[in-house]
Protein backbone atom coordinates (compact mmCIF):
# COMPACT_ATOMS: atom_id res chain seq x y z
CA UNK A 1 0.00 0.00 0.00
CA UNK A 2 1.28 3.35 -0.92
CA UNK A 3 0.12 6.92 0.00
CA UNK A 4 -0.08 9.48 -2.58
CA UNK A 5 0.19 12.90 -1.59
CA UNK A 6 -2.05 14.89 -4.97
CA UNK A 7 -1.92 18.68 -4.98
CA UNK A 8 -4.53 21.22 -6.82
CA UNK A 9 -7.27 19.28 -6.24
CA UNK A 10 -10.97 20.88 -6.73
CA UNK A 11 -13.87 20.02 -4.99
CA UNK A 12 -17.08 19.70 -6.55
CA UNK A 13 -19.64 19.85 -3.18
CA UNK A 14 -22.23 22.08 -4.75
CA UNK A 15 -25.30 21.38 -6.93
CA UNK A 16 -23.90 22.89 -10.03
CA UNK A 17 -20.66 22.02 -9.61
CA UNK A 18 -21.38 18.19 -9.05
CA UNK A 19 -23.60 18.42 -11.71
CA UNK A 20 -21.26 19.63 -14.53
CA UNK A 21 -17.71 18.06 -13.07
CA UNK A 22 -15.56 18.02 -16.10
CA UNK A 23 -18.60 18.83 -18.90
CA UNK A 24 -17.08 21.23 -21.27
CA UNK A 25 -13.74 21.45 -20.16
CA UNK A 26 -11.89 21.17 -23.54
CA UNK A 27 -7.86 20.70 -22.28
CA UNK A 28 -8.61 18.57 -18.72
CA UNK A 29 -4.59 18.85 -18.21
CA UNK A 30 -4.18 17.48 -15.01
CA UNK A 31 -7.43 17.89 -13.14
CA UNK A 32 -8.47 16.29 -10.35
CA UNK A 33 -11.90 16.70 -8.78
CA UNK A 34 -13.06 15.20 -5.52
CA UNK A 35 -16.84 14.26 -5.45
CA UNK A 36 -17.75 13.77 -1.56
CA UNK A 37 -20.29 11.36 -1.05
CA UNK A 38 -20.66 10.12 -4.20
CA UNK A 39 -20.98 6.56 -5.79
CA UNK A 40 -21.54 7.26 -9.23
CA UNK A 41 -20.61 9.31 -12.07
CA UNK A 42 -22.15 9.82 -15.68
CA UNK A 43 -19.84 11.28 -18.69
CA UNK A 44 -22.39 12.83 -20.51
CA UNK A 45 -21.68 15.60 -22.47
CA UNK A 46 -17.96 14.92 -21.71
CA UNK A 47 -15.20 15.85 -24.62
CA UNK A 48 -13.19 13.18 -23.97
CA UNK A 49 -12.37 9.91 -21.56
CA UNK A 50 -11.62 10.18 -17.68
CA UNK A 51 -9.82 8.25 -15.46
CA UNK A 52 -12.63 7.73 -12.35
CA UNK A 53 -11.14 6.45 -8.66
CA UNK A 54 -13.79 5.39 -6.26
CA UNK A 55 -12.37 5.53 -2.39
CA UNK A 56 -13.20 4.73 0.92
CA UNK A 57 -14.24 6.97 3.81
CA UNK A 58 -10.72 7.13 4.73
CA UNK A 59 -9.56 7.47 1.05
CA UNK A 60 -8.03 4.55 0.63
CA UNK A 61 -8.43 3.41 -3.16
CA UNK A 62 -11.30 0.89 -3.65
CA UNK A 63 -11.91 0.67 -7.39
CA UNK A 64 -10.04 2.00 -10.67
CA UNK A 65 -11.53 2.53 -13.87
CA UNK A 66 -9.34 3.64 -17.09
CA UNK A 67 -10.06 5.82 -19.80
CA UNK A 68 -14.61 5.68 -19.15
CA UNK A 69 -15.28 7.39 -22.47
CA UNK A 70 -18.01 9.63 -23.03
CA UNK A 71 -22.04 8.66 -22.58
CA UNK A 72 -21.11 6.45 -19.19
CA UNK A 73 -22.99 6.24 -16.27
CA UNK A 74 -20.11 4.23 -13.92
CA UNK A 75 -21.35 2.75 -10.31
CA UNK A 76 -19.35 1.91 -7.54
CA UNK A 77 -20.05 -2.01 -7.15
CA UNK A 78 -19.00 -1.80 -3.15
CA UNK A 79 -20.91 -0.38 -0.64
CA UNK A 80 -17.64 0.77 0.85
CA UNK A 81 -17.54 3.46 -1.39
CA UNK A 82 -17.64 7.10 -0.02
CA UNK A 83 -16.14 9.55 -2.44
CA UNK A 84 -15.17 9.76 -6.11
CA UNK A 85 -11.87 11.65 -7.80
CA UNK A 86 -11.73 12.21 -11.24
CA UNK A 87 -9.29 12.45 -13.51
CA UNK A 88 -7.78 13.33 -16.98
CA UNK A 89 -7.53 10.41 -19.00
CA UNK A 90 -3.67 8.66 -18.00
CA UNK A 91 -4.04 9.87 -14.51
CA UNK A 92 -4.14 6.48 -12.99
CA UNK A 93 -1.18 5.12 -14.57
CA UNK A 94 0.95 8.80 -14.05
CA UNK A 95 0.22 8.47 -10.54
CA UNK A 96 0.48 4.33 -10.14
CA UNK A 97 -2.63 4.09 -8.15
CA UNK A 98 -3.66 0.85 -7.40
CA UNK A 99 -6.02 -0.92 -5.32
CA UNK A 100 -5.45 -0.32 -1.44
CA UNK A 101 -3.56 2.85 -2.26
CA UNK A 102 -4.43 5.75 0.24
CA UNK A 103 -4.99 9.40 -1.11
CA UNK A 104 -4.49 12.44 0.56
CA UNK A 105 -4.64 16.19 0.10
CA UNK A 106 -4.29 19.85 0.82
Amino acid sequence: MAVHRLDRVERAETIGRRFFGLMGRRDLGDVRLWFPRCRSVHTCFMRGSIDVVFLDANNTVVELHSGVRPWRLLNARGRVVQSTLELSTGGIRTLALEVGDEVRWA
